[in-house]
């Protein structure tokens, strides 16, 4: 797969993921028969990015913004991968949002809706700055694992939409929490109102939370342990 349609493609599986629900071509825990979403309003979206270490989130982050006034935007999170393990970038989050800010004078000519820069950076977190379940555990939360929980605990019929485009530790941690601090009935609840979207397992994070909360609406396609066949995912 050439790197235009590999990037082309990723966006658009992120963010069409929000929308649809998956085909056969992925793996997803199942969900109870007619278990559909029936919601009003734009699909709520919290974005879990490995950005920084390479240009390919860097070019999704900006195909997310100019899709930002069709998506509520509750989370952006700069987290670790297999292929950046010891580091997040928020900083980088910020410097495209301030571009954002920059253009959307323009956008709104065209429609209405668009977030601005100011609220998008309040937005953003970091999750853990070191690799996988290794950084996860009782007391080391993060902010960007507790402003999952807030964005999953507001008040809202709307089902949140986890993008996880690099490691999964930050929704890892966000669990560990939940389940540490609540009834099971409570972790039921809380539970139920995710629908995670992963592009392939970037870390050792995600096939424990499925093993872990498998009653969670959670859509992939493994990778080995190693990370390898990562392309697939796409």
């Amino acid at each position: 797969m050439s790197t235009r349609l590999w990037l082309g493609s990723r966006i658009i599986a992120s963010v069409a993921a929000i929308v649809f629900l998956p085909s056969g071509v992925i793996d997803a825990q199942q969900s109870p028969p007619g278990s559909l979403d029936h919601f009003t309003g734009h699909p709520r979206a919290f974005v879990v990015s490995d950005i920084g270490n390479e240009p390919d989130d860097q070019m999704s982050f900006v195909r997310l913004l100019l899709y930002s006034n069709e998506i509520d935007l509750e989370g952006l999170v700069a987290t670790t991968s297999t292929w950046q393990k010891a580091v997040t970038h928020p900083q980088t989050m910020h410097e495209i949002i301030a571009q954002y800010g920059e253009v959307r004078p323009n956008l709104l000519k065209h429609a209405s809706g668009w977030p601005t820069a100011g609220e998008l950076d309040q937005l953003v977190s970091a999750g853990q700055p070191a690799y996988g379940m290794a950084a996860v555990g009782p007391g080391k939360s993060s902010s960007g694992a507790q402003a999952l929980v807030k964005a999953a605990d507001r008040n809202d019929p709307r089902p949140l939409w986890i993008t996880i485009w690099g490691g999964a530790n930050t929704l890892a941690q966000a669990l560990i929490d939940v389940r540490a601090t609540r009834s099971p009935a409570e972790r039921a609840k809380f539970v139920a109102k995710l629908r995670v979207y992963s592009i392939s397992d970037q870390d050792d994070a995600g096939p424990w939370i499925r093993r872990q909360f498998p009653d969670l609406f959670y859509v992939v396609r493994p990778s080995p342990a190693n990370s390898g066949e990562y392309f697939y995912a796409t």
